[in-house]
């Protein structure tokens, strides 16, 4: 749990129940507010805070949804007074919805009503961070993609085909945003993204997007499956500058040999274009610099170059380049090794998404809209978890040494806090 010299120290208001579970509460209330056109039967004993109860309960203790339900069920018959009702087949009266039902209410929810839940509830947590000022208001954006394997039949454009999962060939590919700044990592969106759909689009609406959260963005970092001269021109216009990968072209090649035998230098001048025979081309001036890979550096490279412990080729495949939009700063040597730096900020997104397995086992619901829920929930988890983590690295005392604020830790805090707030509910609802 907390260390209680943060809790000395004046944490005390922001771990308490209210604020702990302010994003659970906003998820509850936007999705009420969203699902009212759907029908509730005349009969009906359950209302929706009580489906999503069970769904939260799961998210958090990284259990099936059965087990949730079983467990929250036994929860609340040790808290509730008097037997139980029993019914003329033999079943007794439950306290809270079974599974099944929590899974027709979840598909009710459409993939579009899930993608509105995401973009509010997640905003709700981005302009938290702005109050606590765990962010400042420009922030570096990180795009990547991340695979999810689907097991059953269907073969419609939401489903795509790939060869790097285990058991299956086929996937859900969904676009991740996430955002960096002062050192802390938060997601800030995710897309689902159809077969055949253009990545382009998605990305120029979240970066707008931003703008209308009172964010702006400084940089955006992507790997080099996003190289794309439309994709590069529609960021800079928007006055962002972009770190991306450079895809090894005979040109780039040719820079490299050049640089290695001393005919060139480590930061040049480059025109990227959309490829020939396209209806619109696009072209966009940026810059290249060449970095080493890891474990290495270019003046090691290219020592050994000139002693001739390396050739030219093998040395060649050492290096890579790094595509930038941002125009050299006098000192060029510190501007590059700043640009390579931040480069490597990109491997947050990748880390954050293996984080999120670590909260609970991926879904393997055929319900596109029902699977986007889950990951909403689990990127909700996440930047809880980085919340809390900052506001103790902030407020540790200097004489004492604060533990790693683990998501582990965030997780049990999360479900002691929930289990909490239900049972003072509980005995409330006796007087």
């Amino acid at each position: 749990m907390i260390p209680d010299l943060d809790l000395e120290s004046g944490l005390k208001p922001l771990f308490s129940d209210e604020y702990i579970l302010a994003f659970y509460n906003k998820f509850c209330d936007v999705i009420k507010s969203q699902t009212w056109k759907i029908k509730r039967g005349k009969n009906a004993r359950y209302v929706a805070e009580d489906f999503l109860k069970v769904f939260f309960f799961s998210e958090i203790t990284g259990r099936s949804m059965d087990h949730a339900s079983e467990a929250l069920n036994r929860f609340y018959l040790r808290k509730k007074r008097g037997k139980r009702k029993k019914f003329a087949d033999g079943r007794k009266r439950r306290e809270i919805p079974h599974q099944t039902d929590v899974n027709k209410f979840l598909k009710k929810i459409g993939l579009e009503k899930a993608r509105r839940l995401l973009r509010e509830c997640l905003d709700y947590q981005l302009q938290e961070c702005l109050k606590l000022n765990i962010i400042s208001n420009q922030v570096n954006v990180l795009v990547d993609f991340t695979e999810h394997g689907y097991y059953g039949k269907r073969n419609d454009k939401m489903i795509k085909g790939t060869n790097r999962l285990k058991g299956t060939k086929k996937m859900r590919h969904y676009l991740g945003f996430s955002l960096l700044s002062k050192r802390t990592h938060v997601f800030g969106g995710l897309e689902h993204v159809a077969k055949g759909q253009s990545k382009t689009p998605l990305i120029a609406q979240f970066l707008d997007h931003l703008v209308t959260v009172g964010l702006k963005a400084g940089y955006t970092i992507f790997d080099r499956e996003f190289y794309d001269a439309r994709l590069i021109q529609q960021i800079k216009e928007r006055k962002i500058n972009v770190i991306t990968p450079v895809k090894t072209y005979k040109k780039i090649k040719r820079f490299v040999k050049e640089y290695l035998e001393g005919k060139g230098n480590r930061i040049r001048k480059y025109r990227i274009s959309s490829a020939p025979g396209k209806k619109q081309g696009y072209s966009q001036s940026v810059y290249l610099v060449l970095c080493a890979k890891k474990n290495y550096t270019l003046l090691g490279i290219k020592r050994d170059v000139k002693r001739g412990k390396l050739t030219l080729n093998d040395a060649a495949k050492l290096i890579f380049a790094l595509l930038t939009t941002e125009k050299p700063k006098v000192n060029k040597s510190s501007w590059a090794l700043r640009i390579v730096h931040l480069y490597k900020t990109r491997w947050f997104i990748d880390t954050s998404f293996s984080d999120l397995n670590r909260i609970a086992r991926r879904w393997k619901s055929k319900y596109d809209n029902v699977r986007y829920l889950d990951v909403l929930m689990r990127m909700l988890l996440y930047n809880s978890w980085k919340i809390h983590r900052t506001i103790l690295k902030k407020n540790r005392s200097i004489k004492h040494k604060t533990h790693l604020w683990k998501l582990v830790q965030n997780q049990e805090l999360l479900v002691n806090t929930f289990l909490s707030s239900e049972k003072k509910s509980i005995e409330t609802s006796r007087y």
